[in-house]
């Protein structure tokens, strides 16, 4: 990756936020991320409600199976919440991915759309994930992401991948 370009990943709110809370582990899709993103940094923006960057997290590994699989290799077949997998899912999907998370950071501050959109109005997040390019949003994101690194205490102290 060039160092004017950041990986984002776009994630629900109710989602981002049990993410950074440290109640999930993994984050469920229906397609993979590619494995040259393994291990990078994603910027997490937390879509629908917050509409706003707030945090960081790494990619270890990329789990794929049924759905049944999935929620045996993550533990989520013993959660009360693994209905909404299999809802999200579908009963009979036979590509279901569950990325491994670590090195979570929140921001201190979330980084509110509307202010990139003063940077420049037409950015384009994308709906799962993907490279943002443009070199003021980056430098934006960057300087936002150093001036909030003390994660306001909501820092995960996981930051090797953990091996199975």
């Amino acid at each position: 990756m060039e160092n004017n370009e950041i990986l984002v990943i776009s994630i629900q709110s109710y989602y981002a936020n049990q993410i950074f809370n440290g109640t999930k582990g993994f984050e469920f899709r229906k397609s993979p991320i590619r494995p040259d993103c393994l291990n990078k940094k994603f910027y997490v923006y937390s879509a629908k409600d917050d509409k706003a960057f707030i945090g960081t997290f790494r990619v270890s590994e990329v789990l794929q199976g049924n759905i049944s699989e999935i929620l045996k290799k993550t533990g989520y077949d013993v959660r009360k919440d693994r209905n909404e997998i299999v809802a999200y899912f579908g009963t009979n999907n036979p590509n279901c991915y569950a990325l491994k998370l670590y090195d979570i950071k929140r921001f201190k501050k979330p980084l509110p759309l509307n202010k990139l959109r003063r940077i420049n109005p037409n950015i384009k997040l994308p709906q799962y994930y993907d490279k943002i390019r443009d070199e003021n949003i980056c430098k934006a994101i960057l300087e936002h992401e150093s001036k909030n690194n003390d994660f306001g205490g909501n820092f995960q102290n996981n930051t090797t991948p953990e091996r199975c």
